[in-house]
């Protein structure tokens, strides 16, 4: 009998193990997860984005679909993650992924920028160097001071003496908004 739970036991501790994703470290450091389908992927879990003290209404985290995480500092694209399987995992902006989880990644051939995640494309104001449109999110910035005034249906104004956000106003479903 005790035979017969003891092996029970080790049924129960192995499966599960069988099934959970690997670990690894590249020779130059780097962490990656494997997969067991043979893909594997960056893992970039220590990168922090605290938010300022002092905002600036020019930097802004977008996370869509609660699983997109999207970095814009000035007009540009600083930097996205997305989450799977409960990890946050990082592109580092370098070209090198074309897929993170379910989101397919695509590149401009030319510019190397982030053409697309997933199904949201980015487009970008060539004149102004800016980001200008993640899906169907639109984004526009005060003219006078650069700040960030609008990401899809949420508005965002400021003081015009102290430039400091006063209202946020609207709601864009799917998205969550922090402008600092």
């Amino acid at each position: 009998m005790r035979l017969f739970l003891l092996l029970v036991l080790s049924v129960i501790i192995y499966i599960p193990s069988t099934y959970a994703q690997q670990y690894a470290v590249t020779e130059d450091g780097r962490k990656v997860v494997l997969h067991r389908d043979g893909t594997w992927e960056y893992l970039h879990i220590s990168k922090r984005y605290p938010q300022e003290t002092e905002e600036s209404g020019k930097k802004a985290r977008i996370f869509i679909e609660e699983e997109i995480m999207i970095f814009l500092n000035n007009g540009q694209l600083e930097d996205f993650s997305i989450l799977t399987n409960g990890q946050r995992l990082y592109d580092e902006m370098d070209g090198k992924l074309k897929q993170i989880g379910r989101y397919k990644i695509e590149y401009d051939f030319h510019t190397g920028r982030v053409k697309k995640i997933g199904e949201y494309a980015i487009e970008y104001d060539l004149h102004a160097d800016r980001v200008k449109k993640i899906g169907n999110y639109p984004i526009e910035y005060d003219f006078r001071t650069g700040k960030i005034s609008r990401i899809g249906n949420t508005r965002f104004e400021y003081s015009f003496f102290n430039e400091k956000l006063t209202e946020a106003s609207g709601h864009t479903p799917g998205i969550k908004i922090t402008v600092y």
